[in-house]
């Protein structure tokens, strides 16, 4: 009685294995492509307060009193490294 299956299915490895091959490939040509796009943090696009104040006192919205004390607040409050 012949084997059923004789040929067998021995040629799903190497296609598999070509598959999984080309699926990394794929992913690396990807990362490297423009390598670290996604983990480098954004520019701070975000206005600076005492900009914001000064623009303010420029154009007449606050008075200079209340510039003075959010300039002195800013600073105060200000991160130092």
């Amino acid at each position: 009685m012949p084997m059923m299956g004789s040929v067998g299915l021995w040629w799903i490895f190497p296609l598999f294995g070509m598959g999984v091959m080309g699926f990394f490939a794929w992913m690396l040509f990807f990362r490297t492509r423009n390598p670290g796009h996604r983990y480098i943090n954004p520019p701070d696009t975000r206005p600076d307060p005492l900009e914001t104040a000064r623009e303010r006192y420029a154009q007449g919205l606050i008075s200079k009193e209340e510039f003075d004390h959010i300039a002195e607040r800013l600073v105060r409050t200000e991160r130092r490294p």
